[in-house]
């Protein structure tokens, strides 16, 4: 079953990683923390996913590594700064073991295909919960952008 709800925009503070996502995901989140912790910023932590991995080649997936803010938060070097639009989206909780986080993913665009919304314009993302690294499990929900069929 897909849970459909309307969100608030949200403004976020992001570096783009491209390629391969285990290669490239971590070390992006990695220069973010260095540069929220510079500039005491303190938010939900996401990462957004521009491309289809059955059709983009792994060298080429462009992935946002990002972090809430408010709007008074100035962005600076690498960091950007964007909004991720109010608007319906489709909302899976889930907890990822092992880094599969493909799984899921793929369970969740399933059931989309079978339900009454279809992809909508944006950005796929995850909302992380907690620190996978340290905990060796990440709870995460994972968010698809969705309009009506």
């Amino acid at each position: 079953m897909i849970e459909v709800v309307e969100r608030n925009a949200q403004s976020i503070a992001y570096i783009r990683v491209t390629g391969p996502y285990s290669e490239v995901i971590g070390g992006g989140f990695e220069r973010l923390m260095g540069w929220c912790n510079e500039h005491g910023v303190k938010g939900e932590w996401l990462a957004l996913y521009w491309d289809n991995p059955d059709i983009t080649p792994p060298s080429e997936l462009k992935t946002d590594v990002a972090v809430t803010i408010s709007e008074n938060v100035s962005v600076s070097g690498d960091v950007q700064r964007q909004e991720i639009p109010a608007g319906k989206y489709a909302i899976r909780r889930c907890r990822i073991e092992h880094d599969d986080f493909e799984t899921p993913w793929r369970g969740f665009f399933a059931d989309l295909a079978q339900s009454d919304y279809q992809f909508g314009e944006g950005a796929c993302f995850e909302r992380y919960f907690n620190n996978g690294k340290e905990d060796g499990f990440w709870d995460i929900e994972m968010v698809i952008p969705v309009v009506p069929k």
